[in-house]
């Protein structure tokens, strides 16, 4: 009677058993942080526990609040995923989210149209604008060799010193007396709430779509994949006849669109006129968001809502209690060293592999034996 074989495991399957856990671990070690740190601090731990667990889902305008704090960080991570594909290590993302921002403002207040075209033309505009921003540092990298994240890095405050200055000099409206800022956006501009009380609008679900888009394009199309093999072995990409620097520009580009809209969506959505004069910092935010998702653009929306709640159950917790907001991104931070380490839960995972091969191994000399 010929025995059941044990199902043996590939090794990039068990990577991505190992890549889930080390998530969740690191998951709940951060939240085991917060409940240690709020117990040690807070006069009233019990209460103050609940009002960061409980609190973002006490009330519509509270979860609509996760809403908000997910959707310009799900746009940035979705945008981390693509400008990474092929080995690019760029931070365009974040001039990007401010140029989208910009543009989809001066769009909206130079341009008389009345209805909602408006937001339509200047969620594109955004879009056009900062996908050919982000192939700046790809360019950089493959003509002239140099290092992308530090041009892309120096590149996001030359945009942000060039937008300012277009602000206060072209786009300022002077009867505005609480800062610099444009003149108010018209309602064909605006992007209305769908949810009473609160800045939630279409801008999510489109992020929604892009994720699945970008996906589609990362695991299913032929450039996804002549990214992919761009990023673990460019020699081999270039043997094969892969043209890296036009793969390198294309997801480039599409990273930068899509991070971009996020700028245009955040502005159109929440702000009644554009006042940004720094940077926002949801490129930084969709860096963490990636490397939560493990650059998988499916699992981005997951981690932006995950980061959207801990983010509004900490604002809640600092309104209510006396527990400082800047903890929430001292734990974020020690999330994602170790979502990042390599050395965590590396020997499980190598003693794993070994195992598998040995039992495949060990199957193959009974069939060659039989």
């Amino acid at each position: 009677m010929a025995t059941k074989k044990a199902k043996i495991a590939s090794a990039k399957q068990i990577q991505r058993q190992f890549n889930f856990l080390k998530m969740l671990v690191a998951l709940l070690i951060a939240i085991l942080i917060i409940v240690v740190v709020v117990v040690l601090i807070a006069d009233e731990p019990l209460e103050a526990l609940g009002y960061f667990f409980i609190g973002p889902f006490d009330s519509v305008r509270h979860f609509g609040n996760i809403i908000e704090n997910a959707t310009p960080v799900l746009f940035t991570g979705i945008a981390t995923c693509l400008l990474f594909a092929a080995g690019d290590v760029t931070l365009a993302g974040e001039g990007a989210v401010f140029l989208g921002g910009f543009v989809a403002a001066a769009v909206a207040v130079t341009i008389p149209i009345e209805n909602k075209l408006l937001a339509v033309l200047a969620i594109a505009a955004a879009a056009v604008v900062g996908g050919l921003l982000s192939i700046i540092p790809v360019l950089a990298k493959r003509r002239y060799h140099c290092d992308s994240f530090v041009f892309s890095l120096l590149l996001n405050y030359v945009v942000l010193y060039v937008c300012v200055y277009l602000l206060n000099y072209y786009l300022h409206d002077y009867s505005y007396t609480s800062g610099v800022a444009t003149a108010m956006f018209p309602k064909g501009a605006v992007l209305d709430p769908l949810i009473a009380k609160t800045s939630v609008n279409i801008g999510f679900i489109f992020g929604l779509f892009l994720a699945v888009a970008a996906w589609f394009f990362s695991k299913r199309t032929r450039w996804g994949y002549q990214a992919q093999l761009v990023r673990s072995n460019q020699k081999f990409a270039k043997y094969v006849g892969v043209h890296i620097t036009k793969i390198s520009l294309l997801v480039g580009f599409l990273g930068g669109m899509v991070a971009s809209m996020g700028g245009a969506v955040d502005i159109l959505g929440k702000a009644p006129r554009f006042s940004w004069v720094a940077l926002p910092g949801y490129g930084w935010d969709g860096f963490m968001v990636a490397t939560l998702a493990y650059y998988n653009p499916i699992l981005v929306p997951f981690a932006a809502l995950f980061l959207g709640y801990i983010r509004t159950g900490a604002q809640i917790l600092n309104l209510r209690s006396d527990i400082p907001l800047e903890l929430i991104s001292a734990i974020q931070a020690i999330m994602i060293l170790m979502i990042a380490s390599k050395a965590m839960m590396n020997k499980m995972q190598q003693r794993k592999i070994e195992k598998q091969t040995r039992l495949q191994q060990q199957n193959e000399r009974e069939e060659a034996e039989a």
